[in-house]
């Protein structure tokens, strides 16, 4: 299938690392203009934004924190001015603090709850305001496997991805009159550094769960992502779509 995004504007949040930065990488290929988000990772950040420019593509890099209110509105100020639109969302930023229910502390609910669906919707909020006035746009949202299949210690994590989906949702049914399409991708167990700790602790058991019998890669992530930012995609809306090599089968 041939992809053309030439005259789209894509903004991936937290797009410096990880699956984040398989699709920037990917976005950009498919001819996109990409902003790179990023909350910390300055360096991998810029570094992303030259490889895409070596390999002939167009990026450019952002700091914000996407759970804070005036980060945000910052954010979309850079993209208005910067490009005067904005075509795709990719809510991708996310945090882990995995922990046992009883020993959950109160700051870690929030922290994830801030980052995973606070950001989520902050974001969602201003980059439909901008698609509304191009009545177009496509929206995707970074939900897990976890929101429908956790596992112990994730009970803020898998809060926080199953509120993404309803969040989806809702949003995909009131922005479809104006030609916005929402959708969430729920990643599986992907080699990333963010679970590095996770497969340390229960990698072994996880990959006898999955039935192709290995963990996923960003670039799994990524092709389907471009598609459900495509015009092939127009269709699509409010789906909640696993890429888990089977796991929530």
């Amino acid at each position: 299938m041939n992809i053309d995004l030439s005259s789209k504007v894509a903004l991936v949040t937290g797009g410096s690392r990880g699956i984040g930065r398989a699709i920037c990488r990917a976005l950009a290929g498919a001819g996109a203009r990409v902003i790179v988000n990023y909350r910390s990772s300055r360096e991998e950040a810029d570094s992303l934004c030259r490889e895409i420019a070596e390999a002939g593509g167009e990026a450019v890099s952002c700091q914000a924190d996407v759970s804070s209110a005036e980060e945000v509105d910052s954010l979309f100020e850079f993209v208005t001015k910067e490009f005067g639109q904005l075509d795709i969302l990719v809510n991708n930023a996310g945090v882990i603090k995995d922990t046992l229910l009883l020993s959950m502390k109160l700051a870690d609910w929030d922290k994830v709850m801030d980052a995973n669906l606070r950001g989520t919707f902050l974001c969602t909020r201003l980059g439909a305001e901008m698609m509304f006035r191009r009545r177009s746009g496509k929206i995707i949202n970074m939900s897990s496997v976890s929101a429908i299949r956790s596992s112990r210690g994730q009970a803020n994590y898998a809060a926080s991805k199953g509120g993404v989906i309803s969040f989806t949702r809702a949003c995909a049914a009131e922005l479809a009159g104006r030609g916005i399409q929402v959708n969430a991708v729920l990643p599986g167990f992907v080699e990333t550094d963010m679970t590095k700790r996770v497969m340390s602790r229960a990698g072994k058991q996880t990959l006898e769960r999955i039935p192709t019998g290995r963990f996923g890669q960003p670039d799994d992530i990524s092709g389907l992502v471009v598609f459900l930012a495509s015009p092939q995609a127009d269709y699509i809306t409010g789906q909640a779509i696993p890429v888990d090599g089977g796991l929530s089968i």
